[in-house]
Formats: C-alpha cells, structure tokens, sequence
C-alpha cells in the first residue's frame, strides 16, 4: 500500500464477518457529517465538528485526491452489504510505515465495530512485504481507543508530551500515546 511500491494499490471494498470498509467518496457526505457534527465522537480528534454536510463534503473530497496521490486511503465503515455510516478508517502511507487512524459514529460505540475494522485494515497492511510498521496515536485520556489499538495488537511505545492541539478539548497541546506493529526481520 506504499506509494513507492507499485502494485499495492489498496481495494475499494474489504469485507468482514460484520463490516466492511468501503472506499469513501463526496456522495457519503450526509453520514460523515451526522458522525462529525457529534462533539463527543470529535472529543479526541485533531479537527473540529463539522458544522454542515458542506464541511463533511470537503473533507471527501480532499480524501479523495490525496487516495489519487497514494498519501491516504480512506474508507467509510458500513455494515456488511452496505447500510448506514458506522465510521470511518484511514491508512496513511509513508516510504515502510502506515499511520492508521479511525473514528466511529456514537451508535456504533461498544459493539466491536472499531476492532473489526481495524483488524480488517491491519491484516491486509500486514500482508504487504513493503509495510515494516502501522502506527497510530491516541490522545491520553482517550482509554477505550487506546484498548482498541491494543486490541489490534499494536504495543504502546510511548508518550509524546504536549503534542496534539484537540479542539474540542482546548487550545493547549495535549500528551499524545503512540502505539505500533512492527515485523520482525528474519533471523
């Protein structure tokens, strides 16, 4: 899935038992905008609730030109066979690395939905001989998303202090825990 290795062009569509992560487009704006108008499921992330269904169109169509440049593939959440946005999941390529990063609308909370779609993304990644490391972040308070990653099999490496600015929770940076996978080389 890394830009410099060609061939590893990421599917539209990966499906799970329960989920599916669908390549988004501008038309899934109005369920990005009913998840990111929500300030409790924005509480952690680094950009503010989205105040229209315009806002969450921009942000769909800025996630598709960077999946035309290889920096981000995004997908939205639905249940299997489609249905209604549970979320949405992204992997950010970088040269042997992958940032990964999720959120999820507030009914989909509790359910599993957030490690099966993690999973998901993270066992194709793995799959990739170029991707060495898949890295994500989470805000310190933000326990359930730090389980999640766990969950994921991503250890904790660390702590970034003063970090992040998260809007919703001031102007102040904010400590941020980093979690990641690594492959082991060969012996």
């Amino acid at each position: 899935m890394t830009p410099t290795r060609p061939g590893l062009a990421p599917p539209a569509l990966i499906t799970g038992a329960r989920v599916q992560l669908r390549r988004s487009t501008p038309d899934d704006a109005a369920g990005v905008y009913r998840a990111a108008a929500d300030t409790e499921v924005m509480r952690f992330l680094e950009w503010p609730p989205h105040r229209s269904e315009a806002d969450a169109r921009a942000y769909l169509d800025g996630c598709a030109a960077r999946w035309a440049a290889g920096t981000e593939h995004h997908w939205v959440i639905e249940p299997r066979g489609g249905g209604e946005l549970l979320g949405c999941i992204a992997a950010r390529p970088k040269g042997h690395a992958v940032g990964l990063g999720y959120f999820l609308a507030r009914p989909a909370w509790g359910r599993g939905i957030a490690t099966e779609a993690g999973q998901l993304l993270m066992g194709r990644l793995q799959r990739q001989p170029g991707v060495l490391r898949i890295w994500a972040t989470t805000d310190v308070d933000n326990q359930r998303s730090a389980a999640v990653l766990m969950r994921l099999g991503m250890l904790r490496e660390g702590l970034l202090r003063m970090a992040t600015v998260r809007p919703q929770l001031g102007p102040v940076p904010r400590d941020t825990l980093v979690f990641g996978w690594c492959r082991r080389p060969p012996a």
